[in-house]
C-alpha cells in the first residue's frame, strides 16, 4: 500500500491553513483550526521552518507564515519536509535502501520510472490547486503526459 505518513498529511493540513493569510499566525491559532495538538504543531512547524516552506517570527507579535504562495509550493515539498524524499519502493531512495532481492530482482528501473511519475505528480499538484474543490483532474493530466513522454 502507498501511503503519505500521518504527520505529512496533517503537514499538508496546516499549510493549507496558512494560505492565502497575510498576518502572521500562532501556533495555538493553527491548533484551533486544525484540531491537533500543540506538541503535534510544533513539531510540524520545526520540520516546515527547517526546510524553508515557512518562516517563523520570533517575539510578542511572532508567529508563522508560509515562505512562498500558495501557486509556488508543492505538496510533495510539503511531504518530503516530514517524510524525505519520496521512495515507492527500497530501490528508488536516494541511497539507494536496503533491498534484500535488489541482485536478483530486475524492477528497480521500472519501479525508478514508475517512482519518478508519482513524484513528478505530485510535485505539479500546488497547494493552491489543493484548496480547490474539486482538484483540476484535466490540468494534472496533461502536465504527466507530457512528463510521462
Amino acid at each position: 500500500m502507498i501511503r503519505i505518513s500521518r504527520m505529512a498529511d496533517y503537514a499538508l493540513l496546516v499549510v493549507l491553513k496558512m494560505c492565502n493569510r497575510e498576518e502572521l499566525i500562532t501556533l495555538d491559532s493553527l491548533c484551533e483550526l486544525t484540531t491537533l495538538t500543540l506538541p503535534t504543531v510544533r513539531k510540524l512547524m520545526r520540520a516546515l521552518t527547517h526546510s524553508n516552506l515557512v518562516e517563523s517570527v520570533r517575539g510578542p507579535h511572532g508567529g508563522y507564515r508560509l515562505s512562498g504562495k500558495a501557486d509556488q509550493i508543492s505538496i510533495a515539498q510539503v511531504i518530503e519536509s516530514i517524510d524525505g524524499p519520496i521512495a515507492l519502493t527500497e530501490c528508488v531512495k536516494v541511497d539507494g535502501g536496503d533491498c534484500e532481492l535488489a541482485d536478483t530482482c530486475g524492477l528497480k528501473g521500472n519501479w525508478n520510472i514508475v517512482n519518478r511519475l508519482i513524484s513528478n505528480a505530485l510535485h505539479n499538484v500546488t497547494l493552491e490547486a489543493m484548496m480547490q474543490d474539486p482538484l483540476d483532474i484535466k490540468r494534472l493530466r496533461s502536465e504527466l503526459i507530457s512528463i510521462a513522454n
